[in-house]
């Protein structure tokens, strides 16, 4: 890595003191202008024609950031498209990034003109300070009307006329926070669930719905299932389907609907399969196998040690076979990859494009035919940073009276 060149020589401790102010404030702007670029890049789901899980996910595999830390940009960056003002003294290097990722929390358009005035005045760590209270504030509101909540708990489900499951309920906060907290857990995303379906990215309610079948599938698992064999529904398909999807045949969910033919292969890359073969007058069904062994998801395990995806950190997989088994694609460590749900289904029914290139390295394209490098070009050289005002606090050693500012702040969203 090529050293920081030094703009001019710096002769003095003031001229250093001077130089540290101005970069400072030039990477305050620059961070602004980062965060600004990420927002219109999410909004857009740019992250998803990449095939990322999350606008985190790609952050953190195109900039190199630690998955926490992309996570936490990409919730500044959405929080401050609804806080102009505060936008603007970010951009215009006023305000610090550790302020205003401390008032981002709170902050709410009602509420921005004083967390501004507050920003500009206190220091980062009397800011941190000054959200802890104002979180803390008012702990009675928080308890009035739990014993109406505990009673109000209900949950219905019921099948629509579409063969759909319905599902709709009301649970007390603490109910609520460990459903939350499972589904966050299991979130898994997928762009499409067949071909005839239009690609797109799965809205949050989706992403939430994709995480409650999974969260059901660990119940069962959990419950004495083999682990691996997580979907315990029965599919039945045609040998002829399963072998050319564009071929005619049965492909649908016992006593249920019918399955696009690639969901099925996709299903039987790594499940049980039950040979059974029609007669005129009965079905015989034939001896019961795993497509992939124990000891050889041991070994792809400790090979990939995830999906192998670029970008991905999930370590929960299905074992994926790059030429399908249908095909003739043999079921040895060479011929498969570790991939989550949501990149199995995109390498499957989603047009993306897989090929293995030998020990344990695989090449991944997108539906354009573009590959999807394992580690992004470096970017090109940056431009000059800005001119931005240092961000200093206006505080002069006055005590601040946090409860007379959270009182304030509270008063605003009365």
């Amino acid at each position: 890595m090529p050293a920081l060149a030094i703009a001019r020589p710096v002769d003095t401790l003031a001229a250093l003191e001077d130089e540290i102010a101005t970069l400072a404030a030039q990477l305050t702007a620059a961070t602004a202008r980062l965060l600004e670029c990420i927002r219109q890049f999410d909004a857009l789901e740019g992250w998803a024609q990449q095939g990322s899980r999350t606008c985190a996910h790609w952050l953190s595999w195109r900039t190199g950031l630690d998955l926490g830390a992309a996570r936490e940009h990409v919730r500044v960056a959405r929080a401050l498209g609804e806080l102009p003002r505060l936008a603007a003294a970010f951009g215009s290097g006023e305000i610090s990034y550790s302020k205003i990722r401390a008032v981002t929390r709170i902050a709410r358009p009602e509420t921005e003109d004083d967390l501004l005035g507050i920003a500009r005045e206190a220091t980062a760590a009397q800011v941190e300070r000054l959200v802890r209270a104002y979180r803390r504030a008012d702990p009675a509101a928080e308890n009035a009307g739990a014993m109406a909540q505990h009673e109000g708990r209900w949950l219905n489900v019921h099948w629509d006329e579409r063969g759909m499951l319905v599902v709709e309920g009301r649970l007390p906060p603490e109910q609520g926070a460990i459903v939350l907290k499972a589904l966050e857990a299991a979130e898994q995303e997928a762009w499409r669930a067949a071909r005839d379906v239009p690609a797109g990215t799965p809205s949050a309610p989706q992403r939430r719905a994709d995480a409650l079948g999974r969260v059901a599938a660990d119940a069962l698992a959990h419950d004495g299932h083999d682990t691996h064999d997580h979907r315990q529904v029965l599919v039945h398909v045609d040998a002829e389907v399963l072998a050319d999807p564009a071929a005619d045949g049965r492909c649908a969910l016992d006593h249920g609907p019918a399955l696009a033919a690639e969901t099925a292969r996709r299903l039987a890359c790594d499940a049980t399969v039950i040979e059974m073969r029609h007669g005129d007058d009965h079905v015989a069904a034939g001896r019961k196998r795993r497509t992939i062994s124990t000891r050889l998801r041991r070994a792809l395990d400790a090979r990939d040690g995830g999906c192998v995806f670029p970008g991905c950190t999930n370590r929960r997989c299905d074992g994926h076979h790059v030429e399908h088994w249908a095909d003739g694609g043999a079921t040895v460590l060479p011929n498969l990859a570790s991939l989550c749900d949501q990149h199995h289904t995109l390498v499957h029914e989603g047009g993306f494009r897989m090929r293995a290139l030998g020990a344990g390295r695989f090449e991944l394209r997108r539906p354009d035919g573009t590959v999807i490098p394992p580690v992004p070009a470096t970017p090109r050289s940056a431009e000059a940073l800005p001119a931005a005002t240092t961000p200093v606090a206006v505080w002069r050693g006055d005590r601040l009276d946090y409860d007379w500012a959270v009182s304030g702040l509270l008063g605003r969203v009365a």
